[in-house]
């Protein structure tokens, strides 16, 4: 058996403007800047719990702060808030925390602020002083007048400033925590490039910025817009703020919209508007539509300008990203297709949040196979933060999302017609999945039978190829999770022989395989001896739960 190793990806692994969204995420500042009412706006906004400091050390002692100043002393306080400060850091879970307003008194508090996620909420004295209301200033045991508040404000403000990235807290509180969504959840934008042209790619792209850029984009140039049937029903923010555009909605959901029909009313639609080569297609919606998209854009006049704008989590960092567009013929997926770039994806992490947990699963399987394939640290971040990105955590979300994108544009632009063979590695998993999901379908969908695939292909990654055992567990535990607690029953093993000779990556009688032999260091083998693939199968079974 000849097994050819795969390239690595030259950015994986070493990307100096990733960020480390594992972090917690304070808030620092005077009284009265707003800290633990932004701090509440920003935490439902990133899907994380909300922490004020002031408010726990109150609940753990049962008394005021103004009580514990006087029974205790203000050194006493500090030694209690630090302690505080500590213990919130040392948790598994990311949290928005709201510190005291003398939390950055203490160099070693300095420290681990400025090695975290933290911003100073910068309000003048005197506005500050504005906001307290008068019970507020009698429970601030260091403050009797304004002249004492400006000293103590004008003492700290270099220590704010020193701490983190400075905000200005004078707007309203809503646009004070967009101003901080925008430092946590912003991504330099990515760039494909293949064949002579560029696909321009936003990982972070809110709603507010997709306005901006349709104007100063589209210009005086016709759109149509292409929506799920779904956001006809359900209208939102998105709909009013696009409301000058016409809209074509698909009249079918999912995989069900792949089809000639639909190609073809859509065909017609943008017919109908007289759209010619410098107008626009822009389309929002699952895989399944920016795949249908992506089709008819190519196809119309040879060639219509394309925007995607992706609103589940696999079609962000899989449908979206890579060129590829089909619709599908006689019950097969994608047999009538092409590669055809869009001008820009416009992603919206915000969106992601809302999503239905079997949706999150979905993109994750297929981001984890990303991480995988080309990228340890995206590997390492998944294993450890796969409870908080099952819960929904945004900023966590938002970086795989980025990553993801980030290797799949990288991969594409070298090989984005699939002719050097460098694409078949993201077939990783794919081999075992494909029978699965042929097997059972449709009750057994594609990400979840990927899991599964994933699994074996780590197993026979470990037999065959020197993969660590350890982390091979650690990976396949994963899968597990993101397969929704436990992995489909497996086939019967001559089912799984039947189904493997009809797998496309069979060429003159031999099965193509991708197996690992550690995160991030991939092999294609030239011929798979199905017995070894039934064998980890088996193997993985041995300790597994499956239904």
């Amino acid at each position: 058996m000849k097994d050819h190793k795969l390239f690595a990806l030259s950015s994986s692994s070493q990307d100096p403007y990733r960020t480390y969204p594992e972090k917690n995420i304070y808030l620092t500042g005077f009284m009265g800047s707003g800290k633990s009412t932004v701090g509440l706006l920003l935490a439902e906004a990133l899907n994380r719990p909300f922490v004020d400091m002031d408010e726990e050390l109150v609940k753990k002692y049962n008394k005021s702060i103004p009580e514990i100043f006087a029974e205790q002393g203000e050194n006493y306080f500090r030694e209690m808030e630090s302690a505080l400060l500590n213990n919130l850091n040392e948790r598994d879970q990311p949290k928005v925390i709201a510190t005291g307003g003398g939390i950055v008194q203490s160099k070693a508090n300095r420290e681990l602020l400025k090695g975290a996620l933290t911003f100073f909420l910068d309000l003048p004295a005197e506005q500050a002083w504005e906001r307290l209301s008068d019970s507020d200033k009698a429970n601030r045991p260091l403050v009797g007048s304004l002249e004492d508040f400006k000293s103590l404000y004008a003492k700290r403000l270099d220590l704010y400033q020193k701490c983190g990235a400075i905000i200005s807290a004078r707007a309203e509180p809503w646009e004070v925590r967009d101003s901080v969504l925008d430092f946590v959840l912003y991504q330099e934008e990515l760039s494909l490039m293949a064949e002579g042209r560029t696909c321009l790619i936003r990982t972070y792209a809110p709603l507010s910025q997709m306005v901006q850029l349709k104007n100063q984009i589209l210009g005086d140039n016709k759109a149509l817009l292409l929506m799920d049937h779904h956001f006809k029903n359900c209208p939102d923010q998105f709909n009013q703020l696009f409301s000058d555009l016409p809209v074509y909605y698909a009249q079918s959901q999912g995989e069900e919209a792949k089809t000639l029909a639909e190609a073809t009313n859509l065909l017609m639609a943008m017919s109908e508007l007289r759209l010619d080569r410098s107008d626009y297609l822009l389309v929002r919606g699952g895989g399944s539509l920016t795949d249908l998209g992506a089709l008819c854009a190519a196809l119309y006049k040879r060639g219509l300008k394309l925007i995607l704008i992706p609103t589940t989590l696999l079609a962000a960092v899989d449908a979206a990203i890579g060129g590829k567009a089909a619709v599908n013929l006689a019950g097969a997926k994608n047999q009538v297709g092409l590669f055809y770039l869009p001008e820009e994806v416009w992603i919206d992490p915000l969106v992601l949040k809302s999503l239905p947990n079997h949706l999150k699963r979905e993109g994750l399987i297929e981001a984890f196979k990303t991480a995988l394939l080309f990228d340890p640290l995206l590997f390492d971040l998944i294993t450890k933060q796969i409870t908080n990105l099952l819960d929904g955590d945004l900023p966590l979300l938002a970086q795989i999302v980025h990553d993801t994108a980030r290797l799949k544009a990288e991969l594409v632009a070298k090989d984005l017609r699939e002719e050097l063979g460098q694409r078949e590695v993201l077939n990783l998993g794919h081999t075992y999945g494909h029978v699965v999901e042929s097997y059972y379908a449709p009750q057994v969908s594609h990400g979840r039978a990927v899991a599964l695939g994933l699994a074996v292909a780590l197993i026979y990654s470990v037999n065959h190829h020197g993969f660590d055992p350890i982390l091979a567990q650690n990976a396949i535990e994963v899968c597990r999770r993101l397969a929704g607690e436990a992995f489909p029953t497996p086939p019967p093993e001559d089912q799984v022989k039947r189904l493997l000779s009809f797998d496309k990556k069979i060429r003159q009688g031999k099965l193509k395989f991708v197996a690992l032999k550690a995160p991030g260091e991939s092999l294609l083998v030239s011929q798979l001896d199905p017995d070894q693939v039934l064998a980890a199968a088996r193997e993985l079974f041995k300790n597994q739960k499956t239904n």
